[in-house]
């Protein structure tokens, strides 16, 4: 393991920017699979070049980052940046003259800290950001058209809306000011209430803590009318000192309908403390999980027990890790010490408050136990922590769930090389090797570290330092290097899964992924739970329906299985090496293809079942088109019985569409020449003179627009929905087709209006879409 020619370098790529300050969270990935790298003046948002295949070859190229290491391994990256506009910024002394109110990060104002909702939050059913700045204020951004290369916007400086909050709760200026002034924050995950499919309802909270020593839990809106983005849902006050970290320990459903999280905070002097948040799900009968009328019900209180009393020493960083079938650790980052917290369980062998002390790992002249935190790594095989400091030291601590210790025991995980000096020595070669010659006065300082796909490959961001050297440094002189690494060689099934890449594994596992890919997925292909039927043509009622079809479409279990049997299909497709291989797995995609195809079919068949007497002429093209996909001869025998009946009830009430058959939901003209276009495949549409064109991966019409979204997976295409984009209101009738130019005055249907805002992500490899143009 010590030989460093034995490391594989995956990425050495150089990042032209000043590092925050280290802290746990300086790297850190999203629920997008985005990695967020924390700088003193913006935020990097990078994407590994892997499994994207949408046609973009001038972007891609411009937003790479450079490679700078002969030695390393190709793994591209897409990059796009957050920049803080240190020029606008909230002058407190014209809010209180008190000395409590000063801030002194105000006179070079950087970003402090950054946090990531959930997924599916934006309009474009990806992440937001919560900026923190040294100056205590707030702000929410995300991607306008592309994630991955685009520009991130501002949506809201929240300063002003926390301060209204504030105005609210106290008379005294000093007060307002202090309760305005955030210095953490920290985003739950989604609490999962037990619906089959999961409810698409927004569950997280956002949690801030402030100067005042409260923490406010506020929930992200998408009712951007008035210009603000947050819901204020409680104020909880908990000391008199700062609330200097916060973290969310994962949701749990103790009972139905409800769930319960843990909010852990450290104060200024030194305290530790929790506060137990309830969310309840207050369901009206007759509705449903993603009904308006359901209400999310918060409760929050704070305990009366404190995992660490007051005694004025710093903290220096807040985390926590899951355990197998165990309630979580809380970790706890101090000066030369973790310290680590479980409340007791059934099964735990330990519970309560354990410290464990660091010892200095000698790599450099300027090495040190007492450094910060920059990275935090939990392995469950070895039941082990892999912690870095910010001197580029690796530490191990061992036996997490049964005894935590720092001292190895004499079995396989130590005689393996899986220790605290080793890893530390791994590390300061590759920095050598990265770097060139070295001296031992000069530091490999690492801000971040995650794990990149689990340990032993892990990620970080390290510069070069002179321990000795405090002569001041221009921030355009700082660089710092994204490295992507295996640590040591392991043997393991994840080891396998990770040399896919290599020719002569992927041919020896042919035969058995093969059959693995070709069993079937288990589930009904009717069996969806549908509303009952929809009352009245009113918002709420559209609403209903569009938060539905997503629930089905991307909250089942055999949805999803089936696209991540499609991805590994299209994996083992394009590294085939010989047609027989390729030509066996192109017939299970086929085959995966008409599932997904047949099961989208079925879930749109049942909800167009329920809003019969809802449908308007505009609506009959597209419900027409959806019958006749479901007559093919290749379609299961229960979902062309369904649309049968769907195809009797639109006959019964609209009586033009019996007349018209099948002209009336395939009918179309080609866009370059007017003669009528066949409808002979759903991908792809052809006219006599030879002009070709895309169809929307959602309605199947014709694509003859530059207003599309395309497919990170699988770069399919789809019109765009005109939620995040307002200016495009007024021209949907020009770019969507789906009838004669003649009746395109009056609108289309809005039944595909509502499927493409409910299909923010891609059909068939459930990957995000992005705008191009």
């Amino acid at each position: 393991m010590g030989d460093v020619e034995h490391v594989t370098i995956y990425t050495a790529s150089s990042v032209p920017a000043a590092a925050s300050h280290p802290t746990i969270n300086c790297l850190q990935w999203t629920e997008d699979g985005q990695l967020l790298f924390l700088t003193k003046t913006a935020v990097y948002v990078l994407t590994p070049d892997l499994g994207i295949n949408y046609c973009d070859p001038s972007a891609v190229s411009a937003s790479k980052l450079r490679h700078t290491s002969p030695g390393a391994t190709s793994l591209g990256w897409f990059r796009t940046v957050l920049e803080l506009d240190r020029r606008s910024f909230h002058h407190w002394p014209s809010e209180s003259q008190d000395w409590d109110t000063l801030v002194t990060g105000s006179l070079d104002i950087s970003i402090k800290s950054v946090v990531s909702s959930p997924s599916f939050l934006s309009a474009d059913a990806g992440c937001v950001l919560a900026i923190v700045s040294t100056n205590f204020e707030l702000s929410l951004w995300c991607s306008v058209k592309n994630q991955l290369a685009g520009q991130w916007t501002k949506l809201q400086d929240a300063t002003p809306y926390l301060r209204s909050l504030a105005v609210a709760q106290t008379d005294s200026r000093l007060q307002q000011t202090l309760r305005t002034q955030v210095v953490c924050s920290s985003w739950s995950r989604q609490p999962d209430f037990g619906a089959v499919p999961p409810c698409v309802r927004d569950g997280s909270l956002l949690a801030l803590g402030n100067r005042a020593g409260s923490i406010l839990l506020l929930r992200f809106t998408k009712e951007s009318g008035s210009g603000r983005y947050l819901e204020h849902i409680r104020t909880i006050d908990v000391s008199e000192q700062w609330i200097t970290h916060l973290t969310w320990l994962p949701w749990a459903n103790t009972v139905a309908n409800e769930c319960v999280a843990i909010l852990v905070y450290c104060t200024s002097d030194g305290a530790v403390g929790f506060v137990k948040v309830t969310r309840t799900c207050h369901i009206e009968a007759g509705t449903s999980w993603s009904d308006p009328k359901s209400v999310l019900a918060t409760s929050a209180s704070p305990s009366r027990f404190s995992i660490c009393e007051p005694d004025d020493r710093v903290i220096m960083g807040l985390s926590f890790i899951e355990l197998r079938n165990m309630k979580p650790v809380v970790i706890v980052f101090r000066p030369g010490v973790l310290q680590l917290w479980r409340d007791e369980c059934d099964g735990c062998v330990w519970s309560g408050l354990r410290s464990l002390f660091l010892h200095r790992q000698g790599i450099s002249s300027g090495s040190s136990m007492f450094y910060p935190p920059s990275g935090l790594v939990y392995t469950p095989e070895h039941d082990v922590i892999v912690l870095s400091l910010f001197d580029g030291s690796f530490h191990v601590l061992y036996d997490i769930s049964s005894s935590p210790t720092v001292n190895p025991h004499l079995d396989s995980t130590r005689q393996s090389g899986f220790s605290s000096s080793d890893l530390s020595s791994v590390c300061r070669r590759i920095f050598i090797q990265i770097e060139g010659g070295t001296i031992p006065q000069e530091m490999n300082r690492i801000n971040g570290m995650v794990s990149f796909g689990g340990f032993p490959i892990v990620c970080w961001a390290h510069e070069r330092s002179m321990s000795s050297d405090f002569s001041y440094k221009h921030e355009a002189r700082h660089n710092s290097t994204l490295v992507v690494t295996r640590m040591y060689a392991e043997d393991s099934d994840d080891a396998v899964l990770k040399m896919l890449d290599d020719d002569g594994v992927l041919s020896r596992l042919h035969s058995p992924l093969l059959r693995v890919l070709q069993d079937p997925v288990g589930g009904d292909l009717m069996e969806l739970a549908i509303l009952p039927q929809l009352g009245d043509s009113s918002s709420s009622s559209y609403a209903l329906f569009r938060e539905n079809i997503t629930r089905q479409l991307f909250g089942s279990d055999v949805l999803l299985q089936l696209r991540l049997k499609l991805t590994i299909t299209d994996f083992c497709w394009r590294s085939a090496t010989s047609p027989e291989t390729r030509n066996e797995y192109g017939a299970v995609a086929r085959g995966l293809l008409s599932a997904v195809s047949y099961r989208v079919l079925g879930a749109l068949v049942r909800h167009i079942d329920t809003v019969v007497h809802l449908l308007t002429q505009d609506d009959l093209p597209f419900v027409l088109r959806v019958v006749i996909q479901c007559m093919l001869p290749d379609a299961p025998q229960e979902l062309s019985t369904e649309a049968q009946n769907l195809a009797n009830k639109v006959t019964t009430s609209f009586p033009t569409a019996k007349r018209e058959g099948a002209a009336g939901g395939l009918q179309e003209q080609c866009p370059a020449c007017g003669v009528e276009v066949p409808f002979e495949d759903i991908a792809a549409a052809a006219c006599p003179n030879g002009h070709r064109w895309s169809r929307c991966s959602v309605t199947s019409f014709i694509l003859s627009t530059t207003m599309v979204r395309t497919c990170l997976g699988c770069a399919r295409k789809a019109f765009l929905h005109t939620a995040p984009y307002p200016h495009l209101l007024e021209r949907e009738k020009e770019f969507i087709p789906g009838m004669e130019a003649s009746e395109r005055t009056t609108g289309r249907g809005w039944v595909v209006q509502e499927l493409l805002e409910a299909v923010r992500r891609c059909l068939f490899c459930g990957n995000n879409f992005v705008t191009l143009i």
